[in-house]
């Protein structure tokens, strides 16, 4: 019933450690079909934040009368911890009778491709 799981769950953390040795992947479920023959693989990528993310990160509220006396001492500890930043991840692996046929990401969209790697080389003949 749950055949395949951990393959796809392996092909997930390794395609994760070969795009950024930085994101940390984290899974929290795992999807099967009937006899394995698609798997859906769900967690999150931790990274450290780009100067873009921080960019567009809110800033602290460090007004004294809005937020309390110690909002500039909280921003100060804040500010000097590193910041990451969290995304959704999901891949989708599929089995035929040899073994992986294909493997995509689903999310975050910066590792969505078009096209399955699977189905490239299909198309290229």
């Amino acid at each position: 019933m749950y055949k395949n799981t951990s393959a796809c769950e392996e092909t997930m953390r390794q395609s994760a450690k070969e795009l950024s040795a930085d994101d940390m992947l984290t899974i929290h479920h795992t999807g099967t079909g009937i006899h394995g023959s698609r798997v859906v693989v769900e967690g999150t990528l931790e990274h450290p934040q780009t100067a873009s993310e921080a960019a567009a990160a809110t800033p602290p509220n460090t007004n004294v009368i809005e937020a309390g006396l110690l909002a500039p001492v909280t921003a100060a500890i804040a500010k000097a911890r590193p910041h990451r930043t969290v995304v959704p991840a999901a891949a989708e692996c599929t089995y035929d009778a040899n073994g992986q046929s294909t493997f995509r990401w689903l999310a975050p969209s910066r590792l969505v491709k078009d096209t399955p790697k699977g189905d490239q080389a299909q198309s290229g003949e």
